[in-house]
């Protein structure tokens, strides 16, 4: 055999060894066997975190006021609970507008959450014009028992059908009479000045105690009672001090005629695109809220009663049957005003404190 064919046959060789080395051809080689101890497969992705959010809660409450310092626990509860996702500013002292127009902002959806008195929430909820009956609640007890049942729950629910979501209740106290004479029966009213906030309702509630209402801004109070324009008002016992009225008002009736409480409400809009864990969270915080709250206010209440009387304020508290004569004489405002109500009243005074 010459050379030359020794040579082709040696390279020949050379590449055959060469190719199967690399594992050239179109033949896959056979896959190893799996180990037992080799990780499984990567798992589906999972569901992307909700997305972090940062919302308002206006009031036209001060920094410092009892509901106020109450609302600022509710976001730090909500954010710690939802490891910060969601992140609620307190808007106080009315930066976002006044009560009303922070209920319309939220009902539109351009504000997330605010409370509200009773007076400003009728105009978007005429059932809650039974909340202000004069002489309906026996104590801020009875007030409550009634809210935890259906009758307070039902309450809530009722606004959704505005555009706006009921989230709970905050103790707002009773609203008591004060007065430059005193006021121990129902014929010491008769004549006297009482300014009461606008609204018919609380006009005739003082017209049928035989005193004379007159509707002014609370701001004016202080100046109508330094003149004699008025006589007295009403408003619960804290912002007696609030507004300094005890300086010119030496009696305190306590005779708690109105006990409302505000309601936290939250928009549906804003509501709906919660996912239902984070619904329950909020709602759950809420619930938080309304039960501190409560406690809270008592305290407030009975810190402000020891510093009017300390101040030199008497104190009045008429007994039972002195209350029964003061809401007997209320049947006209109940025939007015709580005629569509008339089931509602029955179990409300009938629900035992």
């Amino acid at each position: 055999m010459n050379m030359k064919k020794l040579i082709g046959i040696a390279l020949s060789l050379c590449i055959t060894s060469a190719l199967a080395a690399c594992g050239g051809g179109t033949a896959s080689a056979p896959a190893a066997p799996a180990s037992s101890n080799a990780p499984a497969s990567s798992a589906a992705p999972s569901a992307p975190a909700a997305p972090s959010m940062t919302l308002r809660f206006a009031t036209d409450s001060s920094e410092d006021y009892v509901s106020t310092v109450q609302i600022y626990k509710f976001a730090e509860e909500v954010a710690q609970k939802t490891d910060g996702r969601i992140k609620i500013e307190v808007y106080a002292g009315g930066q976002l507008g006044e009560e009303k127009a922070c209920v319309e902002q939220v009902q539109m959806g351009s504000l997330d959450f605010t409370k509200s008195s009773m007076g400003a929430l009728t105009s978007f909820n005429e059932q809650l014009n039974l909340m202000a009956l004069p002489y309906l609640f026996k104590s801020e007890d009875h007030l409550w028992a009634v809210m935890d049942t259906d009758i307070g729950k039902n309450l809530l629910a009722s606004m959704e059908s505005t555009g706006l979501k009921g989230l709970c209740w905050l103790d707002a106290g009773s609203r008591c009479f004060y007065a430059t004479k005193a006021i121990n029966s129902i014929d010491d009213f008769k004549g006297v000045k009482f300014r009461v906030m606008q609204g018919s309702i609380y006009a005739d509630t003082v017209s049928c105690l035989g005193a004379v209402p007159i509707s002014m801004s609370g701001g004016e109070v202080y100046s109508a009672l330094q003149t004699g324009v008025v006589d007295g008002a009403e408003n619960n016992i804290p912002r007696v001090i609030d507004m300094s009225h005890n300086e010119l008002c030496d009696y305190l009736i306590v005779d708690r005629h109105n006990i409302m409480p505000e309601m936290v409400l939250v928009s549906t809009n804003v509501w709906n695109k919660f996912s239902a864990e984070d619904q329950a969270i909020i709602q759950e915080c809420a619930d938080h809220l309304q039960e501190n709250m409560i406690a809270a206010w008592m305290d407030t209440e009975n810190a402000a009663l020891k510093t009017l009387e300390e101040g030199g304020m008497t104190i009045i508290t008429p007994d039972e049957a002195t209350i029964a004569s003061y809401r007997a004489a209320m049947q006209p405002v109940y025939d007015n005003y709580g005629a569509a109500y008339a089931d509602l009243v029955s179990q409300i005074e009938n629900t035992p404190a």
